[in-house]
C-alpha cells in the first residue's frame, strides 16, 4: 500500500500543478483578449497579423500560444483550457483519495461519481454544441470516445469504492 500512496502522491502533485497551469493560462488569455476588444494596446503581450495571433509569455516576446484571430477559435481555445484545467483538478482529487490512510470513504465515492458523470456528460454536450455550430467534429468525436472510456473506468471504480465503503462500515459496526 506504501507504493500506491507514493505513486498517488506523485500523480496528485503532477495533475494539480498541470491543472493550475491550464487554469492560470486560461485566465491570462481571457484578460489579454478582454483588453483587445476595441483596439489592442501596445503594452499587451499579443501580436496580431494576417488573421492570426501570438500570445507571448509574460514580459517577453516569446510566443507560446498561436492561433486564428477569430471569435470562434478564441472561444473554443479558452473553453478547452478551462475544461482541461477542471478535468485535471478532478483527476488530482481522485489521486488524493488514493493518498489517504482510509481508502474507502464517502468523499472518495463522491469524487469518483462526479468524475465519471462529468466524463460522460460534458464531452457529449460539447459534441452537440460543435454539431449545432457546424464546426468540424471528427477530432471532438475521438475525444468524446476517450472521455467515455475514462468515465466507464471511473464508474467501475466508484462501484468498487461504494461496495468497499459498505463493507468497511459493516466491519466498523461489528467491532
Amino acid at each position: 500500500m506504501k507504493t500506491t500512496r507514493l505513486v498517488a502522491t506523485a500523480l496528485f502533485s503532477i495533475t494539480r500543478i498541470l491543472s493550475l497551469l491550464y487554469l492560470v493560462t486560461a485566465i491570462y488569455v481571457v484578460f489579454i483578449f478582454l483588453f483587445t476588444i476595441n483596439t489592442p494596446p501596445a503594452w499587451l503581450p499579443l501580436g496580431i497579423s494576417d488573421g492570426h495571433f501570438e500570445i507571448y509569455f509574460p514580459f517577453t516576446h516569446t510566443p507560446f500560444l498561436l492561433g486564428d484571430y477569430t471569435q470562434s477559435f478564441i472561444a473554443i481555445m479558452i473553453l478547452i483550457m478551462f475544461g482541461y484545467g477542471i478535468f485535471l483538478w478532478m483527476l488530482s482529487n481522485i489521486f488524493k483519495t488514493f493518498k489517504q490512510e482510509k481508502l474507502f470513504t464517502a468523499t472518495g465515492v463522491k469524487r469518483l461519481s462526479v468524475f465519471y458523470g462529468t466524463n460522460f456528460i460534458v464531452p457529449i454536450l460539447i459534441l452537440i454544441g460543435f454539431f449545432i455550430a457546424k464546426i468540424e467534429i471528427s477530432d471532438m468525436l475521438i475525444i468524446t470516445c476517450l472521455h467515455f472510456v475514462i468515465g466507464i473506468f471511473a464508474f467501475f471504480m466508484a462501484a468498487i469504492f461504494k461496495q468497499g465503503l459498505l463493507l468497511q462500515e459493516e466491519q466498523d459496526l461489528t467491532l
